[in-house]
Order: C-alpha cells, then structure tokens, then sequence
C-alpha cells in the first residue's frame, strides 16, 4: 500500500495539559477519519514523555493529503498554541516484509526494486 505518512509531534508543558489535548483531538479530528484517503488517524500519548502527544496520518495519495490539508486551511485551519514545541514529518509510505532469509523487501512485489539487509 503506498501513499503519504504524515507525522505530528506536539509537546504539551505536562500530561494533565497533554492528555486533555489529545481528548480534544480525537473528538475533533473524528470527521477526518470519514474523508477520502484517510487510511489512518490516531492520536498517540507517549509512555515515557507524559507531555507528548502524537498524531499519525496514513493517506492513500498526497493529492488526497493535500486535498485534505485545503479543506483544513478554509476552515479556518489547525487551532494550534504557536509556544508548543511542534514537529511535523513527511514520509512515502512503503509496507515492508522479512523474507525467509531475514531481508526487509517491499511488501507488494512490483515495488520490489530495493531490499534492507541488516547482515
């Protein structure tokens, strides 16, 4: 399966703060799960870093991130606090799979055109 990774990074001051965050984000970004290409949308709260919060999107293409991201813009956009520390990431996303010989390779075979070798 192919498509866009998209990765949001928020660190709120303290859990309480993050934790009452991610309340808020998953009720308000349940529509989103319904819009074309939105393959994933969760909200995450890390066990080690209680103020942590993240937001893990998989989209089928980044036509439809995007397409996504525009209805977000004219709707007045994200409601974000501008002193958070926020990071956001970027990937193409590629499933991969451990062959018989321990080889990570590109689950779907015609994306086969490179394999990771940890040996």
């Amino acid at each position: 399966m192919a498509g866009v990774r998209v990765v949001v990074t928020i660190n709120f001051p303290n859990g309480e703060i993050a934790e009452q965050a991610a309340a808020g984000m998953v009720e308000a970004h349940a529509p989103v799960r319904d819009r074309e290409g939105a393959l994933q949308y969760e909200v995450f709260r890390s066990a080690e870093e209680p103020g942590k919060v993240v937001l893990m999107e998989h989209w089928a293409s980044r036509e439809l991130y995007d397409k996504h991201w525009n209805q977000q813009l004219a709707a007045g956009g994200p409601d974000l606090d501008p002193s958070l520390k926020m990071s956001i990431e970027f990937y193409n996303y590629e499933e991969y799979a451990i062959d018989e010989n321990g080889h990570w390779m590109a689950a779907d075979p015609a994306d086969r055109n490179s394999t990771i070798r940890w040996k």
